[in-house]
């Protein structure tokens, strides 16, 4: 009992200073601190992380809380000055994507909230939801992983629509997100998808994995064999091994170091195609830079179990707010999981619930009550 109390009250500690943190960032645009506290206390609550949750919660305007979640555009620049400051070494950044649900949504074929129809390949169908473009960085001295952002892109029948004014690509996105990271992070290593292929990001330190249809101009085995190709051979004709092969990109001719890997499945034995723009990476380096990528998936199953999709927006500045504060509560929860020696976010709430008294509670932590 003793050690759980101790326990309990390093909790509240740690939180307390994490929070506190965070309020600092998201009051920066003179907000009040209860109102900088609603929006960050909003993914711990009980029930749905949603705005009107936290309105009815902490007796706010609902339109002053959008209004707010519209202001935060500068927090995130403002969190990434922060953690600069906390990761000193070299980083990976990792880029993916993933599709935020709304199967709550009214809207039919496109909806005013910025919700519309997409494929989503985890369940097998078209689902209402937002299409976001998500960034991590993992500390390569620590091998802690931190979310960068979750961005929302737009697909063209929303710009033919008139819901936005300008028309990005993801790709587009992650060139502009990747070059913001540079300017506070020392950047090593870029992982990404095959669906990344592209002149825009092929151009760093890449590691990524190849379609197999992709068609060489040239292989060369790393043991120094040339192999003979009549016509253009294909990524998945080669047997497992490791090589050196010229590919097309953006319409010139690129060398990359290529990986291809055999594993057992269920369905039966599948190959991975992995390559890298860095000629000097071993095929262990390689296969150890393709595994961070799956930190990225943690991040999307640890956001979404907080809540993320629990709220919808007319505005796509208030959509990015809100996105912005559970990119730096998910790093936030992240940590005191951690310190709790908890294995999830949903056992981190739950603890929220029994050992801190739940909304309750935070109320009286914080002294919003």
């Amino acid at each position: 009992m003793a050690n759980r109390k101790g326990q309990v009250e390093l909790a509240k500690e740690d939180l307390i200073k994490a929070v506190n943190q965070v309020l600092g960032i998201v009051r920066r645009n003179g907000r009040s601190r209860k109102v900088g506290l609603a929006l960050v206390l909003m993914v711990l609550l009980g029930g749905r992380a949603s705005v009107r949750n936290a309105v009815e919660t902490f007796g706010l305007d609902y339109a002053n809380l959008l209004e707010a979640l519209g202001e935060l555009d500068g927090a995130w620049r403002d969190y990434l000055e922060v953690l600069s400051g906390l990761v000193k070494g070299q980083v990976a950044v990792i880029i993916d994507d993933t599709v935020d649900h709304k199967e709550y949504s009214r809207g039919r074929d496109v909806s005013p909230h910025g919700n519309y129809w997409i494929y989503c390949h985890a369940h097998g169908r078209f689902e209402r939801g937002v299409q976001l473009l998500t960034v991590a960085i993992v500390d390569l001295s620590t091998g802690r992983t931190f979310m960068m952002g979750a961005f929302p892109y737009a697909v063209r029948k929303m710009l033919d629509l008139g819901m936005v004014t300008e028309f990005k690509t993801k790709i587009e996105m992650a060139r502009e997100m990747l070059d913001v990271l540079k300017g506070y992070f020392r950047v090593s290593r870029v992982v990404f998808d095959s669906w990344y292929w592209s002149e825009k990001l092929v151009k760093e330190n890449v590691v990524s994995e190849l379609k197999s249809n992709r068609r060489l101009l040239r292989v060369e085995s790393a043991q120094g064999t040339l192999e003979e190709v009549e016509g253009h051979l294909r990524v998945g004709d080669l047997p497992p091994g490791l090589y050196y092969a010229d590919l097309t990109l953006g319409g010139r001719p690129i060398t990359v170091k290529l990986l291809v890997r055999e594993y057992k499945r269920d369905s039966g034995t599948q190959a991975r195609c992995l390559y890298t723009t860095d000629l000097s990476l071993s095929e262990e380096e390689i296969e150890e830079a393709w595994r961070m990528r799956w930190e990225i998936e943690e991040l999307h199953r640890d956001v979404k179990a907080l809540g993320l999709e629990d709220s919808s927006f007319w505005r796509r500045e208030r959509l990015q707010g809100y996105l912005a504060i559970f990119t730096i509560m998910t790093n936030v929860v992240r940590e005191l999981i951690g310190a709790l020696n908890l294995r999830s976010v949903e056992a981190f709430l739950r603890f929220v619930e029994r050992h801190l008294g739940g909304s309750p509670g935070l109320m009286k932590i914080f002294k919003l009550r």
